[in-house]
C-alpha cells in the first residue's frame, strides 16, 4: 500500500466555515496569518477561554511563516491546530504541520479569500491553477482540451484532467 500525504485542496476536508472546539484534545493551536479574520478568531478564544489550554500564534510577517515548522515540530501529541489564513499561507503551515505529524483530522482550515484549484494533465503531466467552477480547459503546456474530473489525485496535487478532442463533443 503506498501512502500520500495529505494535502489541501479546494474541497479538503480541513476546510471548515467556522472553528469547532474538540473535546478530546489536550491542547487547541491558533494560527492566525490572517488579520482580517482577528474577529472570528477573538469570538474563538472567547468561546474556548477556560475550556481548553490554547495558544495563539499571529503571523505578522514572512519570517515567521517561515519559521513555523519549528513551532510545530515542539507540540506535543492530543494537539488540534486551527488555521486562519490566505490559501497560500494557509498551504505553506498546513504542508509544515503534516510533515510535523498532524494528521488531517488534527487540523481546521478557515481560508481567508479565494480558494484555488488545479488540474493535472494526464497526457503531459502539467500542473495548473484553474478557475473554481470550471469543467474543462486546455493545458497551458501541451494545448490539449482536457475535461476537469471529480477525482483529486492527492499524488499529482490536482484533479485529474482528461483530455478530448471538443470536436466530437455534441451540444445537448
Amino acid at each position: 500500500m503506498v501512502y500520500n500525504s495529505p494535502v489541501l485542496f479546494d474541497k479538503s476536508e480541513t476546510i471548515v466555515e467556522k472553528f469547532t472546539v474538540r473535546r478530546d484534545r489536550r491542547k487547541l493551536m491558533i494560527i492566525s496569518a490572517e488579520p482580517k479574520e482577528a474577529d472570528i478568531i477573538e469570538q474563538f478564544i472567547n468561546h474556548i477561554n477556560g475550556l481548553k489550554e490554547y495558544e495563539l500564534i499571529e503571523m505578522k510577517d514572512e519570517l515567521q511563516l517561515k519559521n513555523i515548522s519549528e513551532v510545530l515540530d515542539r507540540q506535543k501529541m492530543g494537539t488540534q491546530l486551527y488555521i486562519s489564513a490566505k490559501w497560500d499561507d494557509a498551504v505553506t503551515i498546513f504542508m509544515a504541520a503534516i510533515e510535523a505529524g498532524f494528521s488531517e483530522d488534527e487540523i481546521q482550515t478557515l481560508i481567508s479569500g479565494e480558494k484555488r484549484r488545479y488540474v493535472y494533465c494526464i497526457k503531459c503531466y502539467h500542473l495548473q491553477e484553474v478557475e473554481a467552477e470550471e469543467t474543462d480547459t486546455i493545458c497551458y503546456h501541451c494545448q490539449i482540451s482536457l475535461e476537469i474530473g471529480p477525482f483529486f489525485s492527492r499524488e499529482r496535487k490536482g484533479y485529474i484532467g482528461y483530455p478530448y478532442n471538443p470536436a466530437f463533443v455534441t451540444s445537448t
